[in-house]
């Protein structure tokens, strides 16, 4: 995806991040998928009923998914994909917008590294590695690590106010 293992943190604000990287990037993610399932629902590509036969919400998934990465590699002009790039580019990205604020901030971010996470990096970080849980469980789940974040990075805090002081 990125041109280079190199590369530095800030280049992601950079306006050509607008291009090919976008765009490999839109293709691999869930938002091209799920935008494909819509539009090849719609069009009659997949159906959800089918005289004697009904398909779960998986299966049109599986199926559209499929049909997806087919399309992609042997035929990524395919009508069905332009539509789901302009969909995506105007209606679930705003990319006109993306740029005009990348435009607006270029030179005025500061980055700096921290020596531990950031409280507001929590949402981020509970994100890595996350896997679906059904019901009411996942509520428990999630509140649960949440909470010993906080209590981790809330110790690593009091444990450098104390070296400090």
């Amino acid at each position: 995806m990125f041109k280079s293992a190199e590369m530095k943190l800030s280049d992601l604000f950079d306006h050509d991040m607008l291009g090919d990287d976008l765009e490999n990037w839109l293709a691999e993610s869930f938002l091209l998928k799920r935008t494909f399932r819509l539009c090849a629902t719609m069009s009659g590509l997949i159906e959800k009923r089918h005289p004697g036969k009904e398909k779960s919400g998986h299966q049109m998934t599986v199926s559209s998914d499929l049909i997806y990465d087919v399309l992609r590699i042997h035929e990524p002009d395919h009508i069905l994909l332009k539509a789901i790039r302009i969909d995506a580019a105007h209606g679930l990205l705003d990319v006109r917008r993306i740029s005009d604020m990348l435009a607006r901030i270029k030179g005025k971010i500061v980055l700096e590294q921290l020596q531990q996470a950031s409280p507001l990096a929590i949402p981020v970080m509970l994100e890595i590695g996350k896997e679906p849980v059904q019901g009411e469980a996942s509520e428990v789940l999630l509140a649960e690590a949440a909470d010993e974040m906080l209590a981790d990075v809330l110790m690593d805090d009091i444990k450098l106010q104390t070296v400090k002081e």
